[in-house]
């Protein structure tokens, strides 16, 4: 893209942003799943009362036809009780109960899938925005 003078003008978009305009130029009014997890995070919290944060029962970790590694980035998600909330690496490795450098791996990875974001001033890590 470029100004009318001829330079060269970036944009830079968030995940949520992108699948905002992915979203808008499908004309697609299915959630992304970021929203999705989001919502299923929101809602289970909500199913344990509200004020709690949801967690994926230890039991689940024990059953062998699921993924663990799977289980494990997900329980990372679990941490956030809203969307603006945010946690520092070392809050959410010990709440999901592993290393920091095994969190932080996890949320390089989420970040990547665009389900978290991490805050370019406090460099800690948020559920992007639902909309």
């Amino acid at each position: 893209m470029s100004d009318p003078a001829g330079r060269a003008v970036s944009i830079t978009l968030s995940p949520a942003q992108v699948e905002q305009v992915v979203r808008a130029a499908t004309r697609s009014k299915a959630p992304g799943i970021s929203i999705l997890i989001a919502g299923a995070v929101g809602r289970r919290a909500a199913a344990r009362g509200g004020g709690g944060v949801a967690r994926i029962p230890p039991s689940t970790f024990s059953d062998r036809r699921l993924s663990r590694s799977l289980l494990r980035g997900l329980s990372i998600l679990t941490c956030f009780e809203s969307p603006d909330q945010e946690r520092g690496i070392v809050e959410l490795a010990r709440e999901a109960g592993m290393s920091a450098s095994t969190a932080h791996r996890y949320a390089l990875t989420l970040i990547e899938l665009g389900l978290l974001e991490r805050s370019a001033n406090s460099r800690r890590y948020r559920l992007p925005a639902a909309g």
